[in-house]
């Protein structure tokens, strides 16, 4: 990995954000629609030409802001999480375990900071997010964390 890839952003794939909103379309459709549609089902009342259209743009907004907003940007010593406008921080010497065989079956960087807490954090197109943390966290075993912080399952 060079210079080069550790300033670049890493992009979360826009399949898998698009895929979380049309789910989340067609929950809020649903439950829009049968809260609006008092008389019967067929025919659709009028609310339904305006609320679906509404639904949709705003779905299609959050989804490309998603989609433009939402990257990593690693180095030696952290990883940056742009999320929609926030950004949170997380030191490479902060993560004390990382649960390899979830993450890799998931797709997502599951792991541990050093007060227990878990965070999950999807892979980038090229699962290089996870390779960085393999080679700069300084990791403890199961036993350590689970000795550790016995009330924490993994």
């Amino acid at each position: 990995m060079s210079k080069r890839d550790e300033n670049e952003k890493l992009r979360i794939s826009s399949k898998r954000i698009v895929f979380i909103f049309i789910l989340l379309f067609v929950v809020f459709e649903a439950i829009f629609y049968i809260s609006f549609q008092y008389q019967n089902f067929w025919p659709l009342e009028t609310s339904f030409y305006f609320y679906t259209p509404a639904l949709l743009l705003s779905s299609a907004f959050f989804c490309y802001i998603s989609i433009t907003k939402t990257f990593y940007l690693v180095d030696k010593n952290r990883i940056l999480h742009a999320k929609m406008g926030k950004e949170y921080i997380y030191r490479w010497s902060d993560i004390i375990y990382i649960d390899e065989e979830w993450s890799k079956k998931h797709k997502m960087l599951l792991f541990y900071l050093n007060d227990g807490k878990g965070r999950y954090l999807a892979f980038d197109k090229q699962g290089i997010i996870y390779e960085y943390a393999m080679k700069y966290c300084k990791l403890i075993s199961y036993e350590e964390f689970i000795a550790r912080f016995p009330k924490v399952k993994l």
